[in-house]
């Protein structure tokens, strides 16, 4: 059997899919890196903080992370901008590129400035 296309059936073919193509959501665009904590965790521009797993091969939101472990988490929002981040050991532990230094207390739910250790005597 032979099938004959016409250059119009063809054209609205190619038309449909551009269409379908141009209709679906982009995925976002990954952040930008500003950021590492602890082993395989990153901070992303935006704040997002993520964790990769590499028995899964596949990076996940820090509440993702936690949830796949059946723990639930909701971390709050960084008590300073990403960018303003020098240093992130850990969640919940960061000083700041003019040198303040912010502890998250777990019991209360919060950030607390605590300021850098004393100069020594």
């Amino acid at each position: 059997m032979r099938y004959s296309v016409t250059i119009s059936h063809a054209a609205a073919i190619l038309a449909g899919a551009v269409l379908a193509l141009q209709t679906q959501a982009d995925p976002p665009a990954p952040s930008r890196i500003v950021g590492v904590y602890g082993v395989g965790g990153v901070i992303g521009e935006d704040g997002t903080l993520w964790q990769y797993l590499p028995d899964r091969k596949e990076w996940l939101t820090i509440d993702a992370a936690f949830k796949g472990e059946a723990r639930e988490t909701h971390i709050l929002p960084l008590p300073v901008p990403a960018q303003d981040i020098q240093f992130m050991q850990s969640f919940g532990f960061l000083v700041t590129k003019s040198g303040k230094v912010w502890h998250y207390d777990l019991n209360a739910n919060r950030w607390d400035e605590i300021g850098p250790p004393p100069a020594k005597r």
